[in-house]
């Protein structure tokens, strides 16, 4: 049986990929590019890490799970695709947690 290549430290390459988006959200959120449902610099500053952590989570999982190694530049896709999903989700329900 041959033996399956995994990816070589897939939840440091994709928490590398939220590191870097949260350092331009921040830096976004400071020249007064925001989300709509974000109102204080406290509130802000928790919900983009937190929209950026669980995609982070969530494609170092999937890359670490497949039995073929990731290229880095499939983790980045991946991790950009799921932000948005990520980030309009929490858009959308943003009236419903108000």
């Amino acid at each position: 049986m041959a033996e399956i290549q995994r990816t070589q430290s897939p939840y440091v390459k994709a928490l590398g990929c939220s590191a870097v988006a949260f350092l331009a959200a921040i830096g976004a959120y400071l020249l007064g590019y925001t989300l709509p449902s974000l109102k204080t610099a406290a509130e802000a500053a928790s919900q983009l890490l937190a929209l950026v952590l669980v995609p982070g989570l969530i494609v170092g999982l999937l890359a670490k799970k497949s039995t073929r190694p990731w290229p880095l530049w499939l983790i980045i896709c991946a991790f950009i695709v799921i932000l948005v999903v990520v980030t309009v989700a929490h858009e959308y329900t943003a009236p419903m947690r108000a």
